[in-house]
C-alpha cells in the first residue's frame, strides 16, 4: 500500500519536515510521533449476496468532519508531566486511509471496486455518471488515538466513528446510509508508536468491517442493483 500512496507520503513527509524546522527555529528540539494508518483485518468479511464482480462500485474520498483545528492530527501522547505530543499520519491522511480500508473490505467481500477515487461532497446533485454503477462515500465523525503515560503504566485508547452513504449513480439517488463505530484500548508498561498504531488500526478496521457484517448493507445493495 505504501507504493500506492507515494505522492501522499511525500506530501506528509514535507508537512512534518516543515513542522520540525519551525520548532527548531524556536530553539527547541522537535518531538512528534507518526503512525501508519491502514486496514488490518479483524474478522472474516461475509461474501456479497450477489455477483458483485458484475458491477462497478466506486469509493470516494471520505470527508473529514472532525471538530478540530488541524485534521492532519490523529491523536496525542500525554506524558507524565502533562506535556501533549502530537501524533501524525506516516503516509496518508485519515480521509484517504479510511477510504482505502473500505475499498479493501468491499474487495474482500467480492465486489468489483473501481480504481477511480473521486472527491464527493455526499450530495445527490453532485454525483457524476462516470462514477460507475454504485458510489460509496462517507464522513469521518470521530477518529482519535491517545496514549496517557504514568510512572508505571501506559494507557492506549482509540475510537473511530464513520458515516457512509451508498448511491445509485444512474439515478443519482442515495439509497442507504449507515453509521458505524468501534473503539480499542490497551494498558501496557511500555510505550511505542507501534502499539498506538495497532489500537487505531484495530478500531478503524472493525468499524469498516461492521458495515458489511450483517445482511442489511448487502440487501440494500442487491435491491439497488435490480
Amino acid at each position: 500500500m505504501k507504493t500506492r500512496f507515494v505522492s501522499a507520503a511525500r506530501a506528509l513527509a514535507w508537512t512534518i519536515a516543515v513542522l520540525a524546522v519551525m520548532v527548531s527555529l524556536t530553539g527547541c528540539a522537535p518531538k512528534l510521533y507518526s503512525i501508519d494508518m491502514r486496514y488490518t483485518p479483524t474478522k472474516v468479511v461475509p461474501p456479497a449476496q450477489n455477483d458483485g464482480r458484475k458491477y462497478s462500485l466506486t469509493v470516494a474520498a471520505f470527508v473529514d468532519q472532525r471538530k478540530m483545528e488541524d485534521n492532519l492530527l490523529l491523536g496525542r501522547v500525554i506524558e507524565s508531566d502533562g506535556t501533549a505530543i502530537p501524533v501524525l499520519p506516516k503516509y496518508v491522511k485519515a480521509a484517504d486511509a479510511v477510504a482505502q480500508a473500505l475499498r479493501e473490505v468491499l474487495t474482500r467481500a467480492g465486489y468489483s471496486v473501481s480504481p477511480v477515487k473521486p472527491a464527493w461532497d455526499l450530495q445527490e446533485a453532485t454525483i457524476r455518471p462516470e462514477w460507475g454503477t454504485l458510489l460509496v462515500g462517507g464522513s469521518i465523525d470521530a477518529l482519535d488515538v491517545t496514549c496517557v503515560e504514568s510512572l508505571t503504566m501506559k494507557k492506549y485508547t482509540a475510537k473511530v466513528r464513520v458515516s457512509l452513504a451508498f448511491a445509485d449513480v444512474r439515478k443519482k439517488r442515495i439509497f442507504y446510509r449507515i453509521t458505524s463505530e468501534s473503539s480499542a484500548s490497551l494498558d501496557h508498561i511500555v510505550f511505542s508508536e507501534e502499539k498506538m498504531e495497532e489500537q487505531l488500526n484495530g478500531a478503524l478496521s472493525d468499524a469498516i468491517e461492521k458495515v458489511l457484517e450483517g445482511p442489511e448493507t448487502a440487501n440494500r445493495i442487491r435491491e439497488a442493483l435490480k
